[in-house]
């Protein structure tokens, strides 16, 4: 008790001793203050609450661009916090049953997806770039069994649906407050990219808003508040995609329309409803609001702004090394390399530069670097969660849960929009892709754990 009271006893003096050290940094280093002091809150958070810090990462992750031009990398900082808090959690729980063991099938995929990744790196020809992306991969797929420990309630689920619907509204009104001009369209320069620096990446991020959104909207049961703020990022998120002028992001979004009557279940007619007047708002904008210079962006495909040519490589290098691609993390050292073959390339300059463009492509970047092999695995783990969300839907709709499916039914049309908008981007290293294939598995535990309390009730 006496050692007790002096542990107490000290915590007055070290706070105080926390703070001038904090101020002084400040005098100093004001932006790493900064961080240190949004560090320490977060591991407040994190540690008290692990579904709270997941929600915290989830909506750092739209904010990229705040990250990058502090110098600081939040959202690094803030997974390793949760990992730790994590490990820390899974180590006192042994009597849970934790992801590994309900999901050993995707457990193992994810094992094998980076094993094949590391023994790449013994063909690869920079293995140091190869080492960096592994390191990338890692801490994206370890949010798999983070998040099924993290959302265990409808509580849980509903406060990272939110975080995330609120980090893509951000997104979208930066870019809203800062729209393109016409002079920088047509000079190829200026288009929307809010808070996450890349016009097509802020399509793709927008389209979780949009999805997530009326997920929310229609989920009965829920605060109006929560509803009514669903139901406004719709239109705040599809006019960042209009702004975005991203042709991979409206082809996502045309795919959602055709999705949303085959995947909407009891709410197909409501959805599709959201979906038509998402279209027709943008066909409104780009016929009679949007500037010419604009217009004929989206309107004209002109080899994607050298997407094609990417393509074009991407599909040279996987017709040289089908098997074994050129290692992890490779593309863009090596793609110079498959220039210098049969076919036109029209903008070579994309792969001749100081900075090497990315594949711009998810599925065969990931075709290009570990081949056939690591393609159908990182494929199982893909389709393996879309199928999660599916099957926890109808497990929903079977006990007559209509706000629950709505949530399920919004992930899942969710993910297949992002997944359409990654055919036109790179993003196996982004963390929202990441996040929302975690939300799969997470909510079909969450609705197989309510499924067996009612079992289980007498």
């Amino acid at each position: 008790m006496v050692a007790r009271a002096r542990g107490f006893g000290m915590l007055g003096p070290g706070a105080l001793a926390a703070a001038l050290a904090i101020g002084l940094l400040a005098a100093v280093e004001p932006i790493v203050a900064v961080g240190v002091v949004l560090g320490v809150a977060f591991a407040f958070v994190v540690f008290a609450d692990l579904a709270a810090g997941f929600a915290v990462l989830a909506l750092l992750s739209f904010l990229e661009v705040f990250t990058a031009s502090s110098g600081l990398t939040l959202d690094k900082a803030a997974g390793l916090l949760l990992a730790v808090a994590w490990l820390a959690r899974f180590s006192a729980s042994q009597r849970e049953r934790d992801f590994f063991t309900e999901y050993a099938w995707l457990t193992w995929s994810m094992i094998a997806f980076l094993a094949w990744a590391a023994l790449s790196l013994l063909w690869a020809t920079y293995t140091g770039a190869g080492i960096s992306a592994i390191s990338r991969y890692v801490p994206n797929m370890l949010l798999l069994p983070i998040a099924c420990m993290a959302i265990r309630t409808r509580r849980d689920l509903l406060l990272v649906l939110s975080a995330i619907v609120i980090g893509a509204v951000i997104a979208a009104a930066f870019g809203i407050l800062q729209p393109p001009s016409p002079t920088g369209i047509a000079e190829g320069a200026e288009r929307a990219t809010g808070t996450i620096g890349d016009p097509n990446e802020l399509a793709a991020a927008l389209l979780l808003g949009l999805g997530l959104g009326a997920g929310l909207a229609l989920s009965r049961g829920r605060s109006l508040a929560l509803r009514l703020g669903g139901l406004m990022a719709i239109p705040i998120c599809a006019t960042g995609i209009f702004l975005s002028l991203s042709r991979g992001g409206l082809i996502a979004l045309g795919v959602l329309l055709v999705a949303g009557p085959v995947l909407g279940g009891r709410w197909r007619g409501i959805m599709t409803g959201f979906l038509v007047l998402v279209a027709t708002a943008g066909v409104l904008y780009f016929t009679q609001v949007a500037s010419l210079p604009a217009r004929e962006r989206v309107t004209t495909a002109d080899g994607g702004s050298g997407r094609s040519d990417l393509w074009k490589v991407g599909l040279r290098m996987v017709k040289a090394h089908p098997v074994e691609g050129v290692g992890v993390g490779n593309f863009q050292l090596v793609a110079a390399d498959y220039v210098l073959q049969p076919g036109v390339l029209v903008r070579a300059e994309v792969i001749f530069s100081s900075a090497p463009k990315i594949t711009h492509n998810t599925y065969l970047e990931v075709m290009d670097e570990m081949g056939i092999p690591g393609f159908l695995l990182f494929m199982v783990i893909v389709v393996g969660c879309v199928g999660c969300a599916l099957q926890a839907a109808r497990i929903w709709s079977g006990r007559g849960d209509v706000g629950m499916e709505a949530l399920a039914r919004s992930v899942l049309l969710t993910l297949v929009g992002m997944l359409v908008a990654d055919f036109f981007i790179s993003q196996s290293y982004h963390k929202l892709l990441w996040i929302m294939l975690a939300l799969g598995p997470v909510m079909l535990s969450l609705a197989r754990r309510e499924t067996n309390r009612q079992v289980d009730l007498p």
